[in-house]
């Protein structure tokens, strides 16, 4: 059995994702001749040129991909994506009455994209399947794992944007579909890995004495881990403490305010982390497929 399991809170976030994918589609892409990559770019050019839906297009192209996603992420997880994709291309026939909320291509372009983005970070988030490009795109990144989800998902869909720019004959709208999933991949990239920041201090104390002041105080204080690496100061040639600690960036000021008090005359580095993953961060790995992690795992 699976340890994926479809639950009522997936299914929340399955509606909520595709809920928000077809309404930019409806919203700001259509109206504005934008086919913004992705299986509904495909079905809007479908549909330009056969009597066909754009939701039905989108989900009889994902037919081979649900194949796919059986045997990589498993059969509990094939039926999200199935129950995903249907949501997404019932929604996209149902929202089809929505206004045009901007006839300008280049706000439409920004604003539309926004709304994919973060839609597909929902979807990242709950550990559920997207539609199209994006559930393609999960699978892909099980296989290449080099390559960042939101840049494979750019991959796929700027694919369907030359395809949309040969159809129509129009190279601007393909310019402002580039724009409009360009700012898609910008957007889930930094919803997916922005929950999880955090900031990494290197600080070398000048004696024992004050490495384990300041250590006590990180970890009483903030809860947080502290790790101690010997070291070796090169001018003088003398050994040396150094303190690895990875605290959220609210707690960025109470450990300089530590140093100061606590261990004066250190010498300390602050560097960014874009993702922390072990005890007392909970990271996400879009890289493991679905069906290998547990349900605590997401918890």
């Amino acid at each position: 059995m699976s340890a994926y399991k479809v639950s009522f809170k997936s299914l929340l976030y399955v509606l909520a994702g595709n809920l928000g994918l077809a309404a930019a589609l409806d919203c700001f892409f259509a109206p504005n001749e934008i086919a913004a990559g992705g299986f509904g770019g495909v079905g809007v050019i479908v549909n330009s040129l056969l009597p066909v839906s754009v939701g039905t297009v989108v989900f009889l192209i994902s037919v081979p991909v649900f194949l796919w996603s059986w045997f990589v992420q498993g059969p509990a997880y094939t039926v999200s994506a199935l129950l995903s994709t249907a949501a997404f291309s019932v929604f996209a026939d149902l929202l089809s009455f929505l206004p045009c909320l901007t006839e300008n291509r280049l706000l439409a372009a920004v604003c539309g994209g926004a709304l994919y983005g973060v839609s597909g970070a929902v979807l990242v988030r709950g550990y559920v399947a997207g539609s199209g490009t994006d559930l393609l795109a999960r699978l892909l990144v099980t296989k290449i794992r080099h390559v960042s989800l939101g840049t494979l998902v750019f991959i796929c869909d700027a694919a369907v944007v030359l395809a949309s720019v040969f159809a129509f004959g129009d190279i601007e709208s393909g310019i402002y579909a580039g724009a409009a999933i360009a700012v898609c991949s910008f957007t889930m990239d930094k919803m997916i890995h922005g929950f999880n920041k955090a900031v990494v201090f290197e600080v070398i104390t000048p004696d024992n004495d004050a490495c384990r002041r300041l250590s006590r105080a990180v970890m009483e204080k903030l809860d947080r881990g502290v790790t101690l690496i010997p070291a070796v100061g090169m001018y003088l040639e003398s050994p040396r403490d150094l303190l690895l600690i990875a605290v959220s960036p609210k707690q960025i000021y109470e450990v300089k305010d530590m140093i100061h008090s606590l261990a004066p005359g250190s010498f300390a580095v602050m560097i960014d982390a874009n993702e922390v993953m072990g005890e007392g961060f909970k990271g996400l790995d879009v890289t493991v497929p679905l069906k290998n992690i547990s349900e605590a795992d997401k918890l």
